[in-house]
């Protein structure tokens, strides 16, 4: 492994640290920064008015929020990059890592998206808007573990292909990976909260082996 090379592997490590570490402060502050719980995917208009109009999100959150994508991607380029070196032949599993990211960013960026313009007009709001902001941003979180299933499942399928990382991390990204994506057809069972937790698990175990083989 060449110097600019372990450079990168100990970024991807770090940026999936950190994907992970400000995700779990952006969640565990959420309750300070809205006086009211967070309705379900199916709760009234009224009860999602309500919601928009306590929340006071600071801006460092949202900003917290955008760097920790930002690590995310850096985390999947860098393990792209990563099962490339690994073996050399067919640049379909590592070119699918990329996409199934690229895809995944997307929908998060527009996630963050919808958020921030509900803020914007957050004094204009009436039940029906925030019904369609809410139903729009829960559809994208919904159509994102699909994201995340396909994510997992290239990634698990280039590991066991270019043995880029441990056999059992490749192997229970292929289990995580469509749990998940059965999920988003039940999206109102909390049975999502399970896979959907293991994957940042995934991604933080992940992220500690690129820093251990960095050096």
């Amino acid at each position: 492994m060449t110097g600019e090379s372990r450079r990168w592997t100990q970024a991807g490590g770090i940026g999936g640290l950190l994907f992970v570490v400000l995700l779990l402060i952006l969640v565990s502050l959420g309750p300070l920064t809205n006086p009211v719980p967070e309705p379900p995917f199916d709760a009234s208009s009224q009860a999602l008015l309500a919601y928009a109009k306590a929340g006071q999100e600071p801006p460092p959150l949202a900003l917290a929020g955008f760097v920790g994508l930002f690590g995310f991607l850096v985390f999947a380029a860098s393990l792209a990059a990563r099962f490339r070196a690994a073996r050399e032949g067919s640049s379909i599993p590592w070119i699918l890592v990329i996409a199934t990211a690229t895809v995944l960013m997307v929908m998060w960026l527009a996630d963050f998206a919808l958020a921030i313009g509900g803020d914007f007009r957050k004094r204009d709001l009436d039940a029906t808007t925030a019904s369609i902001l809410f139903g729009i941003a829960n559809g994208i979180f919904v159509a994102s573990w699909a994201a995340i299933g396909g994510f997992l499942a290239a990634s698990g399928a280039a590991a066991l292909w270019s043995r880029g990382l441990p056999s059992w991390l490749g192997w229970s990204a292929l289990v995580i990976g469509p749990a998940l994506f059965l999920t988003s057809a039940v999206p109102l069972k909390p049975i999502w909260y399970y896979p959907y937790f293991l994957f940042y698990i995934w991604v933080a175990a992940t992220s500690v082996i690129l820093l251990r083989s960095a050096p």
